[in-house]
């Protein structure tokens, strides 16, 4: 067995993998509050069980293959001012908890929102703006213009009406996972903790940009496509020296 072209082929699924991670940061980047997924590769050695328990299976090879690892990068993006009462942004800590349509809490750094035909706080896919107790946050016809204040309390005129849920994670890396439109619990009896104010402050008229840079992300697809041709090239030139090989040793005198 060519072990070099099992090598060589397990690289270039990995960087097939990379390149799909890049494209979706970039298709995902025009997104208000977009989390990038950051990636690593890792070499585990031939024989070697991954992602287990590292154990050592009993006839080892001598090589190691590339394991690409990924994980959301949760650095806050640039808050881009738009003058729209409608959009939030949340600077420092903690996420906005939304409620979609089977009643689960979804959490999010987008915090652009509508007011529906019943006068609830919604999100672009439909999803209830929560308040820091757990339920949808319902404004009153024609009480006035909507205000919020850094610490997230919504005023309807001089009326204090909710107050916009902000919650926070221990570990966001062990604690969410992704999903469309936001993150969710990894595990459902998981309760976040309301977040502490003096750790964010809500901006009315503010969108946090996504943490996607364009010219990262470019360089990345320029490294994947030199590593692909590197790797294709390789396989080439050991496929070349094994038919050389049989040839010669094929050979009967």
């Amino acid at each position: 067995m060519n072990l070099s072209l099992y090598e060589n082929a397990s690289a270039l699924r990995g960087l097939e993998q990379y390149q799909n991670v890049i494209a979706n940061n970039i298709a995902a980047s025009h997104v208000a509050g977009f989390k990038k997924v950051a990636v690593s590769f890792e070499a585990v050695e031939g024989g070697e069980i991954p992602r287990s328990t590292h154990g050592r299976l009993r006839h080892e090879m001598p090589g190691s293959f590339p394991i690409m690892k990924n994980q959301v990068d949760y650095n806050e993006g640039e808050m881009k001012e738009t003058n729209n009462p409608n959009d939030l942004a949340l600077r420092g800590e903690g996420f906005f908890a939304l409620l979609n349509q089977e009643g689960d809490s979804v959490y999010s750094r987008d915090g652009q929102f509508y007011l529906d035909a019943q006068g609830t706080m919604v999100n672009s896919m439909g999803h209830q703006f929560s308040d820091d107790g757990g339920a949808s946050i319902e404004t009153i016809p024609g009480a006035g213009d909507i205000t919020i204040d850094k610490e997230g309390q919504v005023f309807q005129g001089n009326q204090n009406i909710a107050k916009i849920g902000v919650f926070s994670f221990e570990n966001p890396l062990l604690d969410l996972q992704n999903v469309g439109g936001g993150f969710v619990a990894k595990n459902p009896d998981l309760v976040p903790e309301v977040a502490d104010p003096e750790n964010f402050t809500v901006m009315q008229g503010y969108l946090e940009s996504s943490n996607v840079s364009a010219i990262e992300e470019m360089i990345g697809l320029i490294e994947v496509s030199r590593a692909h041709e590197a790797n294709q090239k390789m396989i080439q030139t050991f496929d070349q020296n094994l038919g050389k090989a049989i040839g010669t040793l094929g050979q009967t005198q």
